[in-house]
């Protein structure tokens, strides 16, 4: 019997599980953050409620698992009341800060506090404005292996996933305002010149490996897959994460599931010095090695040894969701 069913039966739970969709991105990183939110809830049913629009939500009361990068539209927070949130690694991007920590989102949140945040930034934001947080680390660090590849496979090759994208001034959204496209001609030819020279970096590290060498993005085209082909994709990026030797990128939603499955992860910061990509990695290197690419030469011969301090992270988080559930 499903254990929602269980639940139900005993009086322990009044409220559907639900956790968070992405129908309109175009980044694996998300879906793996609602497959993980899934795999924690195990065989529990749970319906997807959309986070850009949490506020027009008007179903049967639901118990969502507020996990993520929040969010592309904060003129639509603060959710629905028909939602009860559990706030577990959760980040809220400098972008958003004006449109969501306003009185009423402030409001809101220490309604609902403690917020378990997942990087230190957020914690640190959000206590500022006198709302209970703590450090929780992300629940995709609670993946398991074995649900994506059979327990006795054989790792092989280095994944080369979406490293250095953001280095690339091909990749750099256009600004608004005049000053602010002058300024980018500027800068673009010495951005070019960087992301070159850490491109050969990356090229020379990969030459003194024997290994298969694989490449992928973890950004996909939302013409070309509408959102269930990209759940799909997101597993088989998931799956081959869990086979891999070596995990080389730029994301922070590789090198997580990587730290998940144990497998070696090199994490590339050039690139993401703005306050937008700094605050997210907060607390993330006592997970994986956070490099410059210049420092790849110290790894010439050698792969990086697991982390294992998330562990205590995970068992923490594991019993927060279930906690929750019987409220």
């Amino acid at each position: 019997m499903l254990l929602r069913t269980a639940l139900l039966k005993t009086g322990l739970m009044s409220k559907s599980p639900a956790v968070l969709s992405y129908p309109n991105s175009n980044n694996l990183g998300d879906f793996i953050q609602s497959l993980a939110a899934k795999q924690v809830l195990n065989k529990i049913k749970t319906f997807d409620i959309d986070r850009d629009k949490l506020n027009a939500y008007k179903g049967e009361k639901a118990a969502l698992i507020m996990n993520g990068w929040f969010m592309e539209k904060p003129k639509n927070w603060p959710p629905s009341e028909q939602i009860d949130p559990l706030f577990i690694s959760f980040h809220l991007n400098p972008t958003a800060k004006k449109g969501m920590l306003n009185k009423n989102g402030i409001s809101y949140l220490k309604r609902n506090e403690p917020i378990g945040c997942r990087d230190h930034y957020t914690r640190k934001l959000l206590r500022s404005f006198g709302i209970e947080a703590y450090y929780s680390a992300c629940l995709t660090l609670c993946l398991n292996r074995d649900n994506f590849i059979s327990k006795n496979s054989k790792r092989e090759g280095i994944f080369v996933i979406s490293p250095l994208e953001r280095l690339n001034p091909k990749n750099e959204l256009i600004p608004k305002e005049f000053l602010g496209q002058a300024v980018q001609q500027i800068k673009r030819p010495i951005k070019q010149k960087q992301f070159e020279t850490a491109i050969k970096r990356l090229e020379r590290f990969l030459q003194n490996h024997k290994e298969k060498i694989y490449y992928c993005s973890q950004l996909i085209d939302t013409k070309e897959y509408d959102e269930k082909a990209r759940i799909e994709k997101a597993k088989l990026q998931l799956k081959n994460i869990a086979s891999a030797k070596l995990v080389i990128t730029s994301r922070i939603h590789t090198a997580l599931p990587a730290v998940a499955f144990g497998t070696p992860v090199l994490f590339l910061s050039d690139g993401l010095e703005h306050p937008n990509q700094k605050s997210r990695l907060d607390g993330m290197e006592q997970f994986f090695p956070i490099i410059n690419s210049k420092d790849l030469r110290e790894w010439a011969t050698k792969f990086p040894t697991p982390f294992k301090t998330h562990l205590p992270f995970v068992k923490n988080i594991e019993k927060q969701i279930k906690d929750f559930l019987k409220e």
